[in-house]
C-alpha cells in the first residue's frame, strides 16, 4: 500500500503531466532563478514553480498543479507559505525532467511496424538468395502490357455487345412523356372533411 507522501508524488507527476511542454521548460529555468515557495504564488521573497514558469514564459492555466505541488509539500489547506525545501525541488525538477524525456510505447512500435510494412509493399521488396530484387518496375510493366491488351481487345470488340447484352430499355423510351391534366384542388370539400371528422 503506497504512504501518502508516495501519493503526494504520484499527484505531482500526474499534474506535471497535463501542463504543456514549454511550460515545464520554463520551469525548469525558473526553479534555477528563482526562490521556490509553497502554500502561495510569491511571498517570503520568493515565488510557486507555475509564478517562476511564468515569469520565464510559460504561462498556462493549471488548476491541479499548484494543489498538487502543495499537497506535495505539506502546507496544503494549512495558510502556510514556506520556502521549500532542496528535497522538495530536488523532487520536483527530477519530475519534470522525466517528464520531457520521450516514451516510447508498444502504440510507437505498432506504428513504425506498419509504417515499415507499408514502404516495403510499396517498394515491393523481395528477397531472392538473400539480397533484396526490386520487382516494381516488373509489375509496373505487367499492369501496362495489361491496359494495352484490354484496349485492344475494346477496340477490336467495339461497345455494342455492352448496349445489347447488358442494356434493357423500356418499349416506350424516347417517346414524349404523357401528361395527366391538371386538377383544381377544392380546398372548401378538404376544409369540410377536416372539420367534420
Amino acid at each position: 500500500m503506497p504512504t501518502p507522501r508516495e501519493l503526494a508524488v504520484t499527484d505531482l507527476r500526474r499534474s506535471i503531466d497535463v501542463l504543456p511542454v514549454r511550460t515545464r521548460q520554463a520551469m525548469l529555468v525558473g526553479l534555477a532563478h528563482n526562490t521556490v515557495i509553497t502554500g502561495a504564488f510569491s511571498g517570503s521573497g520568493g515565488v510557486c514553480p507555475m509564478l517562476a514558469a511564468h515569469r520565464e514564459g510559460g504561462r498556462t492555466t493549471c488548476v491541479s498543479f499548484p494543489e498538487a505541488w502543495d499537497k506535495f509539500t505539506g502546507v496544503y489547506g494549512r495558510n502556510i507559505c514556506r520556502h521549500a525545501t532542496d528535497y522538495e525541488v530536488g523532487i520536483l525538477r527530477a519530475e519534470i525532467e522525466a517528464s520531457l524525456v520521450p516514451q516510447t510505447s508498444d502504440l510507437a512500435a505498432a506504428i513504425a511496424d506498419h509504417e515499415k510494412m507499408v514502404e516495403s509493399r510499396r517498394r515491393r521488396d523481395r528477397l531472392f538468395a538473400g539480397r533484396p530484387v526490386d520487382l516494381g518496375g516488373a509489375i509496373d510493366e505487367h499492369k501496362s502490357s495489361a491496359r494495352r491488351r484490354r484496349s485492344h481487345e475494346a477496340t477490336e470488340v467495339g461497345l455494342d455487345w455492352l448496349f445489347e447484352e447488358t442494356l434493357v430499355l423500356p418499349d416506350d423510351f424516347g417517346a414524349a412523356p404523357a401528361t395527366e391534366p391538371e386538377v383544381d384542388f377544392d380546398f372548401d370539400s378538404a376544409e369540410r372533411d377536416i372539420f367534420t371528422r
